[in-house]
C-alpha cells in the first residue's frame, strides 16, 4: 500500500513504538493500533497532498539525477509570497 511510505519517517516510528508499548500493558488491542496506523496513513498523505507548497523536481542528466528547486520567496513583511521564475540546479 503506497500510503505506507512515511510509516519510516521519526513521527511514523514514534508511532509505531508508542502503539507497541500500549499493545504490550493490553490499553489497547492490536486491531485498534492497526487502525490508528491506517487512519496516521491517510492523515500524513492528505496533509503533504494539501499543504505543502515546495516541489522538487529530478531530470537525468547522464547518469546522475541532479535535483531543480523552483523556490518560493516569503516578503518583508509577511503578506504573500513570490514565485521565483526559473529552476535552481544544485
Amino acid at each position: 500500500m503506497a500510503y505506507q511510505l512515511y510509516r519510516n519517517t521519526t513521527l511514523g516510528n514514534s508511532l509505531q513504538e508508542s502503539l507497541d508499548e500500549l499493545i504490550q500493558t493490553q490499553q489497547i488491542t492490536p486491531q485498534l493500533a492497526l487502525q490508528v496506523l491506517l487512519q496516521f496513513d491517510k492523515a500524513i498523505n492528505t496533509a503533504l497532498a494539501n499543504r505543502v507548497r515546495n516541489r522538487v523536481n529530478f531530470k537525468l542528466f547522464g547518469l546522475i539525477i541532479t535535483p531543480l528547486f523552483a523556490p518560493t520567496l516569503k516578503k518583508k513583511g509577511g503578506g504573500g509570497q513570490i514565485r521565483v521564475q526559473g529552476l535552481v540546479q544544485v
